[in-house]
């Protein structure tokens, strides 16, 4: 099982107050345990990183004086002691023997909350969550509202029962009468979230001293977005982009956004010509668009990327629009790239028309390699594309997604397209691959009052949708919403919800109204979350804010 972060229903993580567990053996004073878990809400500084050619089965293993002596039984690698700290990632697994840093508590809290034996998969992913800088609670936070923990503790229906099962499902024990009363105490005063008595039970000296025995031998995990066997390394970018870009073919697309209709992407086969005095290699693109909504009617143009022997890009031109030349030694996508990567590889300087006359603006091309759910064999590769004027400011961004496969192969699934005007267009196969460009913020009722900051507590009401840009209003299948729950509080800028709640909440005001796009990325990205939220899914919000304090 593999818990989401933030869980579907935006359950709120509440301020907390912690103290030890109260009575009993390993029992620890409230100060103490105050400042413990201040302590492991910090980031985490990165630890050393040893990489081994082998499988975990070709290795010895033995504890030193002075850490850990890792043994290579084919003889291949020299032997080599490592800190406790150190983590170790094997071809076909990871191992770390630091139960006192992130892997110990995200070992011991997994273990807490589920009362099994962490996945490997699903350790891995929180350990890098707490590598990033969430703290304990937010992680329970995200244990406590996923379905398993749900399910686990669906007959405790009050605080009473909760702090008995905390004491049998981690410490293996009946609560003592102190120890019960304090925990009870605590979350019926609200001093502390069930997540945050949930962590404090898992760090305990009490649970940690149990655990040690079950971890002596190291912590096994999986590195969220490491390739290991049977993964690829890399993917090829460049052959697989130049394959498709030189190969003929047409791909017709369904327009979505501020306006609906069909378009159709025809690429040409490459042709021999010239750029700025040099041979060059000239792949041509014409685009035919039909409005159904909106005028005119019908548009079209012709794109031609002009690329020299070596696969480089030298220029691009909209032959009576635009024309842009390459500036800099980067001039091309890197030959391979692992899910992850990104950056930018070119830079053009870009003119009104092949006169070149004026000042001109700049186009900047980028890309980014992330993830296509749980596949192994395939990856989406996102192109973009800025267009700026003389001023530097954005004319045009367009985005391209691709999915790209190991083998090579390299299909389109959606352009997305946004205007210095505001107009935005978005070309896709399906609703399935659609993605707003970024966060977008709309306020349907500007409300009134003091703006958001980071720090304060919201309460609002919200909807939340699937994104589907042929939907009116882009709102898909509804998966959540407060209504006959109540408002939700959480505040602002704690990381308390996803990333597009974080930031989209920016500025918002007592009884405003507030209408949110948000990419998968800034969402719950590629795992999804339960059943309801596909992973890659983008997301639509109404969220109507009720107080601010």
């Amino acid at each position: 099982m593999r818990p989401f972060l933030r869980n579907a229903s935006l359950l709120t993580t509440l301020v907390f107050v912690l103290a030890g567990c109260g009575g009993g053996a390993g029992s620890e004073t409230a100060p103490a345990a105050q400042q413990r878990l201040r302590q492991s809400a910090a980031a985490q500084p990165g630890a050393a990183l040893i990489v081994l050619n082998g499988a975990r089965a070709n290795y010895s293993i033995s504890k030193t004086a002075d850490g850990y002596l890792v043994t290579d039984n084919r003889g291949s690698e020299a032997p080599r002691t490592v800190a406790a700290t150190a983590r170790l990632r094997f071809s076909d697994i990871s191992l770390t023997f630091d139960l006192d840093g992130v892997p110990g508590q995200a070992y011991r809290l997994y273990r807490a909350a589920f009362a099994r034996t962490p996945d490997v998969s699903g350790l891995g992913y929180w350990m890098g969550v707490l590598d990033r800088g969430y703290g304990l609670v937010n992680v329970a936070q995200g244990f406590v509202g996923s379905a398993e923990f749900i399910n686990l503790y669906a007959g405790a229906t009050t605080n009473s029962a909760i702090v008995t099962q905390f004491y049998k499902n981690v410490l293996n024990r009946e609560g003592d009468a102190v120890g019960q009363a304090y925990w009870v105490n605590i979350l019926d005063s609200k001093a502390a979230s069930v997540a945050a008595v949930l962590a404090s039970f898992s760090d305990s000296p009490e649970n940690i001293n149990a655990t040690a025995a079950v971890v002596q031998n190291g912590i096994a995990y999986l590195e969220a977005g490491v390739a290991y066997d049977g993964m690829p390394a890399s993917f090829p970018l460049r052959a697989a982009y130049h394959q498709r870009v030189f190969a003929g073919g047409t791909d017709y697309l369904t327009i979505s956004g501020d306006c609906s209709g069909y378009a159709a992407f025809s690429n040409a086969l490459p042709g021999a010509g010239s750029f700025e005095g040099g041979s060059a290699l000239l792949a041509q693109t014409s685009v035919s668009v039909g409005l159904t909504t909106c005028y005119p009617a019908s548009l079209g143009w012709n794109s031609i990327d002009y690329f020299d022997g070596s696969d480089a890009l030298l220029g691009h031109a909209e032959p009576g629009s635009e024309y842009d030349v390459s500036t800099g030694e980067q001039r091309s996508l890197p030959a391979a790239a692992r899910i992850g990567d990104q950056g930018i590889y070119a830079t053009q300087a870009r003119y009104a028309s092949s006169a070149k006359q004026g000042s001109p603006g700049k186009r900047v091309l980028s890309y980014a390699l992330e993830a296509d759910g749980n596949s192994r064999t395939s990856a989406i590769l996102k192109l973009t594309a800025v267009h700026s004027d003389a001023s530097g400011a954005t004319a045009l961004t367009r985005v391209a997604r691709y999915r790209i496969g190991s083998d090579g192969s390299l299909a389109q699934l959606a352009v997305d397209e946004t205007y210095s005007s505001g107009v935005h267009l978005l070309y896709t196969q399906s609703p399935a691959s659609a993605q707003p460009a970024a966060l977008t913020v709309t306020d349907t009722l500007p409300g009134s009052g003091a703006a958001a900051q980071n720090g304060q507590t919201l309460t609002v009401n919200y909807t939340g949708w699937l994104y589907d840009p042929a939907a009116p209003g882009f709102k898909g299948a509804q998966f959540d919403s407060s209504s006959g729950r109540g408002p939700f509080s959480f505040t602002l800028g704690q990381g308390a919800v996803i990333q597009g709640w974080d930031q989209g909440m920016q500025g918002m005001r007592v009884g405003g109204k507030r209408t949110l796009l948000i990419p998968s990325s800034m969402g719950y990205g590629t795992s999804g979350a339960g059943a309801s939220i596909p992973g890659n899914a983008a997301l639509v919000f109404e969220v109507e804010m009720v107080s601010l304090r």
